[in-house]
């Protein structure tokens, strides 16, 4: 059984998933952007203009947004695992480590959400055009770690059969 683990591709995987909730987070603040930006200018009323919901529902949104997004990144890589026939127990693992992670709020506060917020105000003022370029960079940097794992662990897998 332990040699059936693989712990690369759980830190891979895991690595993958987190900068891809970063970067859809981000292009859904985008999407929101004039509303983030009346909520952090303190602009109430601007903000009661642009949604008919309160800022409590507004910002609760988004953590289901954030776990949608979180439930979805597993099943997919958990279908992608058993389609590569990886190990049951790396899927597993991957899960509780993804689960772990969330738990702790790593998602939406912390010293590495800081540096992000950072990052995607270099590209601009507001939250709309920052987070749209921010969340499109860390999502397509997810996105080719995760493409990068499975393709080498294809070619790993089909060496060892021959």
């Amino acid at each position: 059984m332990i040699k059936k683990i693989n712990i690369k591709i759980v830190v891979f995987e895991t690595i993958s998933l987190i900068f891809l909730i970063h970067g859809l987070q981000r292009l859904y603040v985008a999407s929101q952007g004039a509303k983030y930006d009346a909520i952090m200018s303190n602009n109430w009323e601007k903000f009661e203009t642009l949604s008919t919901l309160t800022v409590g529902h507004f910002f609760a949104y988004r953590a289901i947004w954030t776990f949608g997004i979180i439930i979805t990144g597993v099943l997919v890589i958990g279908l992608i695992n058993w389609k590569n026939k990886i190990s049951k127990i790396n899927s597993i693992l991957f899960f509780l480590l993804i689960t772990g992670i969330s738990v702790t709020g790593f998602f939406v506060k912390g010293i590495l959400n800081n540096y992000l917020n950072y990052f995607c105000g270099l590209f601009g003022d507001k939250y709309g055009i920052s987070f749209l370029i921010g969340g499109t960079i860390l999502t397509l940097i997810g996105i080719s770690i995760l493409w990068i794992t499975i393709r080498r662990y294809k070619k790993n897998y089909t060496q060892n059969l021959g």
